[in-house]
């Protein structure tokens, strides 16, 4: 106690300092929320001012000129005013602490209490100003306590009993280092303000809500780094959460664009042979071409299809050419055999469409017609109306390329197509009718060809073979 009757002025000297360096950063501060920078300011830059106010009622005691006069009293009514000031800033840091960070619904009864009380509080020193209701001055200019000075305590310490209440009522919806730093402010003054009140000249009241003050700025500044650590945290789960979001996206889109990619190329292999497709593919404005030494050709068609046609509905006739036709390409399929087109009821097809002069294609083009034969004869069993087809075939070199640029088709031709078209259009129904050239490159039983010698236009007489 001693120590500080001694040293109590210079330790309020360097205590106003800190406080004036806090109030500055406080007023600087772009971290701190400004529902939470107000309170904040209010109580740092009021302890600024009780002490320099303390300070000079020390130093002017006594003083009995117009400046100590002056300086006595001003300095008590702010030191009177200012100790309610930081009780109330601080009430206002706790609303906004307890209705934003602990979430209440709304703000709690007593912090409104204490809110009238410090108000009622404020208004009784600036009454106390023209009265002698807490305190009086000799004619020495000495401060003196009047009667009704417990009063002022009043006005401080219940406030400070409702808010420690407070605190710890709600402490479970806090952190603990929250609520240390919280009891502590309070706390710490009323037990000043008990040892004070019977320990007159040490102004331990004022010094230990400084020590409170500086204690509630540290807190303040550790839990906005926790709400930072907090807010980074989040900021990393949200983009965590939007790289999975977006890695899944990119995952459906690309699977999306799979399926796409897949019926495109499923759509182009429709049109084009593979090798095309991938060509064009790769070089879109190249002219598509290319010679084939010894390729297989094959048509075939309805016989008596327009007769048949004139006979039946549209849809009849296009279910029918449905059905047939979808025979051909899946048997098509299996074989290996290239579909070219389809004109009304014509079918053509080719086999051995590669720059190698030996090739297997006549072999799988003669299995591909007796198959198609034996399964037009199996549509035939339950078909309402029957068919019969012509097959024509013929082997050698051709040209195979895709003509135009929009709605295009992959075509072949040269006179191995226009001989296969000959062989189809002479041949008997239901029957193969191939050149002596395929014959030649088939490695099958040929056992059962029927040899014949017809006049083919534009051919002159060609021995043809009938199977």
């Amino acid at each position: 106690m001693e120590f500080l009757k001694c040293y109590q002025l210079d330790i309020m000297l360097f205590l106003t300092g800190i406080c004036a360096i806090l109030s500055f950063l406080v007023a600087i501060s772009t971290s701190i929320p400004k529902s939470r920078k107000k309170p904040i300011l209010v109580v740092e830059f009021a302890t600024m001012v009780l002490l320099i106010a303390d300070r000079f009622a020390y130093l002017y005691r006594g003083d009995v000129s117009m400046t100590g006069w002056w300086a006595v009293r001003l300095s008590n009514f702010f030191v009177f005013l200012m100790s309610l000031s930081i009780i109330y800033g601080f009430n206002m840091y706790l609303i906004d602490l307890y209705t934003h960070e602990a979430r209440l619904a709304s703000v709690p009864r007593r912090l409104r209490i204490c809110k009238w009380i410090l108000r009622a509080g404020q208004l009784l020193v600036v009454f106390s100003q023209f009265t002698d209701l807490y305190y009086t001055f000799d004619a020495q200019n000495r401060y003196h306590r009047a009667p009704l000075m417990p009063v002022s305590y009043v006005f401080s310490i219940i406030p400070l009993i409702l808010q420690t209440t407070l605190i710890i009522f709600h402490s479970k919806k806090l952190q603990l280092k929250t609520v240390v730093p919280l009891v502590l402010f309070t706390v710490l003054p009323i037990f000043a303000s008990c040892i004070q009140f019977f320990a007159y000249g040490i102004s331990l009241t004022n010094i230990s809500v400084v020590g409170s003050a500086i204690i509630l700025y540290v807190f303040a500044l550790q839990n906005l780094n926790e709400s930072v650590r907090r807010a980074h945290r989040f900021e990393i789960q949200l983009l965590e959460m939007y790289k999975s979001e977006l890695e899944k996206t990119v995952e459906e889109r690309t699977q999306e664009l799979k399926i796409a990619n897949e019926k495109a190329e499923n759509l182009i292999l429709n049109i084009l042979p593979k090798e095309i497709a991938d060509e064009l593919a790769e070089h879109p404005d190249k002219t598509i071409a290319n010679e084939y030494p010894n390729a297989t050709v094959l048509f075939t068609d309805v016989v008596g299809f327009t007769k048949m046609s004139s006979t039946m509905s549209a849809r009849e006739t296009v279910s029918m050419l449905n059905q047939m036709i979808s025979i051909l390409d899946d048997r098509a399929r299996e074989a290996g055999i290239e579909k070219i087109k389809t004109i009304g009821d014509s079918y053509m097809a080719a086999s051995g469409l590669t720059a190698e002069r030996d090739n297997d294609g006549a072999d799988r083009m003669l299995m591909f017609a007796r198959n198609i034969l034996s399964d037009i004869a199996d549509y035939n069993k339950t078909a309402e109306q029957k068919l019969k087809i012509r097959i024509g075939i013929n082997t050698g070199s051709l040209v195979g390329g895709v003509i135009g640029k929009t709605k295009f088709i992959y075509d072949v031709w040269g006179d191995t197509v226009n001989v296969a078209s000959r062989m189809e259009s002479t041949a008997e129904p239901m029957k193969i009718h191939v050149t002596e050239r395929t014959l030649s490159q088939c490695h099958s039983d040929c056992s059962a060809f029927e040899k014949v010698e017809m006049e083919i236009k534009g051919k002159g007489k060609m021995s043809t073979y009938y199977l």
